[in-house]
């Protein structure tokens, strides 16, 4: 409620709390300078200190104008750089709600400041999923709140001529109808949070919010060298949950990227370098292969930013489903999430994983898969690898596949692994494979991926580099695999007739693999922060548009089931639905949420109803307001009981003006003085009374 005369008391002591709180979202989002968040909290405190004695300047326009001309310098400035505009608009709310606070000039409302509240956490949404944002959300619902309920308390008291009647006002009653109706919006907004689509990306924002990608080694051009860079970073690039089937123990556990088959002499490229959009959404389910049951490993992954958007997939992919509205393919069957690469990604994948023995192979010759069968036995030039090392090495073998467990043995045996190889020749030098080789195979998993690629193809084998994930940490809280960037790695993919893609990995992997971390204090806590943020990831903010369709979609199913009586269909349709990311369940799931959501929404309705039955105003008060308004005289929303009587006494004569005037004045007094209001009946007969004989208007 306004006053129509500003007032310059000070501010209620909750609008720091609200303010802080609000600009805690945005801290926690690490997209605000360090520098700024400083001078927000030498704004918060100092404005808090000197509350009530501000400064001169404090009341200056020329000051707080040019304090304002150079915050919106600074946004435009930032905006016409490579800051992306959200994270531009989040430093231009930072300071100017410390601006505000700062302003001791007197004002109507705390409108401006908390509308700013509200537009940090708007930007904060939009720049952050972490598991802190809710907590701070309710609490700077509920200071928002109370800050607005005391301000308009305040005000009236201000008005009546109590200013120190709020206190005697703010009863347990009010404070638990404050919660009740905080309560109420939180639950309105779970309601609307489950019924409405989730859009994943902001009009606002740019395409980057922060450089959290991978430098290099996810993209269609891997240069020698990249992936080491890669190796010295922890952060966490992939969590994978199993759902169905057997994970491969951590030394067979690989998640492949991409594939690439044309070799310079000093990077990989994949060609064509062209990609196809591929037909369909993932956020209803796609099918790839002839046959989709062969699947036997279904597994939930959480991909954070990457370079390029690669998905990541361990075995050949069967059926994918996620939050990935525009998906893409590769000539080597590697797979992008078009345009989010900035972003985190979850996906489900049936894949089918075969760890195929050398067995199967002896009568499985190696043969290319394209028609002209040059792709992958193109050499980069002549002198790439030693002469003749493929043959000497594969002496005695006797088929393609004993040639190819030849070469790898040979570099896994004598090689040695290190993330810090010689430095690459100048453009014209030797090749760096030929000079790994014929050096002491000291190198990481590029150079002896590489290496026995160019060997293979000596020996007119079809083979190609393959770059991925391999390894990983068991996260035993959480019951999920997390891979790190320092996990990342690079191997083999020879073709056989049959057999299809074989993998190789020639690595050796004594320092390539990642030693377990010991059990501790330390490890625990990092495993549990990494659940929990998974845990809201998957059950809060990855809740998407995919997740509805596809609630609605076995929503469909169930019933139909149901209706057909085909129970036997369901379960033997159980597998698929569990690899569509949830495990197989009743055809009632389904009509028990929907039936908790018409519950949650009837008690809101309720709620509603009641909490405006208690604010309501006084019986007697209220009667003579509807006595007024059927002469047209009605009080508006931002008028003061005050200022409403002002107006009666303009538009009535002296007789039941003063009437209303010594009613509105006893209502006050309750209201504001503690003073019951006894005579209620007697004063409403009398504002009635003196206006018989009046013409209505």
């Amino acid at each position: 409620m306004s006053l129509a005369v500003p007032t310059s008391a000070p501010r209620p002591a909750a609008a720091w709390l609200m303010v802080s709180l609000a600009s805690a979202t945005l801290w926690i989002t690490l997209q605000i300078a360090p520098w700024v968040i400083a001078i927000q909290v030498l704004a918060f405190a100092g404005s808090f200190v000197r509350r009530e004695r501000a400064f001169a300047w404090q009341h200056s326009a020329v000051v707080l104008d040019v304090a304002m001309v150079g915050i919106v310098g600074l946004t435009l400035v930032m905006v016409s750089g490579v800051a992306p505009a959200t994270i531009a608009l989040g430093h231009f709310a930072a300071l100017t709600q410390g601006l505000q606070l700062l302003d001791a000039r007197p004002r109507k409302s705390e409108f401006l400041l908390v509308t700013l509240a509200v537009f940090q956490v708007i930007l904060a949404a939009n720049l952050t999923d972490s598991v802190f944002f809710t907590p701070l959300l309710v609490a700077t619902l509920l200071a928002t709140v109370w800050t607005l309920m005391v301000h308009t308390l305040r005000m009236e008291a201000i008005e009546a001529g109590s200013p120190q009647s709020p206190t005697r006002a703010i009863t347990p009653g009010l404070m638990r109808t404050t919660l009740v109706a905080s309560g109420l919006a939180m639950a309105l907004a779970l309601v609307l949070f489950l019924l409405l689509p989730r859009l994943r990306s902001s009009v606002v924002s740019g395409r980057v919010l922060a450089p959290t990608h991978a430098s290099a080694g996810f993209s269609e051009t891997v240069e020698l060298g990249t992936l080491g860079r890669i190796r010295q970073d922890a952060s966490v690039v992939l969590r994978v949950e199993t759902l169905e089937g057997e994970a491969p123990d951590a030394t067979q556990a690989y998640w492949r990227g991409l594939a690439f088959d044309r070799f310079d002499g000093r990077s990989w490229s994949i060609t064509p370098p062209g990609r196809d959009l591929v037909a369909g959404s993932a956020e209803t389910g796609l099918s790839f292969g002839r046959d989709p049951d062969a699947a036997n490993l279904v597994q939930r992954i959480v991909r954070e930013p990457v370079q390029g958007g690669v998905l990541f997939i361990a075995g050949e992919v069967q059926r994918l489903h996620g939050s990935v509205p525009r998906l893409q393919r590769d000539t080597s069957g590697g797979f992008y999430a078009v345009l989010q690469e900035d972003k985190r990604v979850r996906y489900t994948v049936a894949s089918r994983v075969h760890a195929t023995r050398d067995s199967e192979l002896a009568g499985d010759p190696a043969r290319s898969p394209d028609r002209q069968g040059t792709r992958y036995l193109q050499r980069p030039v002549p002198g790439a690898t030693p002469p003749a090392l493929a043959q000497r090495i594969t002496a005695g073998a006797r088929s393609d596949a004993e040639r190819m467990r030849a070469l790898e043995n040979h570099l896994l045996t004598r090689g040695r692994y290190t993330d810090y190889p010689p430095d690459l020749a100048d453009e014209g030098g030797p090749s760096p494979i030929l000079a790994f080789l014929e050096g002491d195979l000291a190198g990481h998993c590029e150079y002896f991926a590489s290496a026995l690629v160019l060997l293979a193809r000596d020996l007119e084998i079809p083979a190609r580099l393959v770059n991925g994930f391999a390894g990983g940490h068991e996260n035993r809280i959480g019951g999920f695999l997390e891979l790190t960037r320092s996990d990342a790695h690079t191997w083999v993919e020879v073709h056989y007739a049959n057999a299809g893609w074989v993998r190789y990995d020639p690595t050796p992997p004594d320092l390539r693999s990642r030693a377990a971390p010991p059990l501790s204090l330390s490890t625990n806590v990092r495993d549990l922060a990494s659940a929990v943020e998974l845990w809201w990831f998957q059950r809060v903010v990855g809740f998407d548009r995919s997740d509805q369709m596809f609630a609605i979609q076995r929503a469909w199913l169930a019933w139909k089931g149901a209706q057909h009586g085909q129970s036997g269909a369901h379960e033997k349709n159980g597998r698929s639905r569990a690899a569509w990311d949830v495990k197989a369940t009743g055809p009632w799931r389904e009509a028990a949420a929907a039936l908790a959501l018409a519950t949650a929404a009837g008690l809101v309705v309720w709620w509603v109803r009641r909490w405006r039955a208690r604010l309501q105003v006084h019986p007697a008060y209220g009667e003579a307001l509807r006595t007024l308004a059927r002469r047209n005289l009605e009080r508006g929303p931002a008028v003061t009981p005050r200022a409403f009587a002002r107006q009666v006494a303009s538009k009535l004569p002296d007789g039941p003006a003063s009437a209303f005037a010594a009613l509105t004045e006893r209502y006050l007094a309750e209201r504001f003085g503690g003073r019951p209001w006894t005579g209620a009946p007697r004063d409403l007969r009398v504002f009635r009374q003196s206006l018989r004989g009046i013409r209505r208007r």
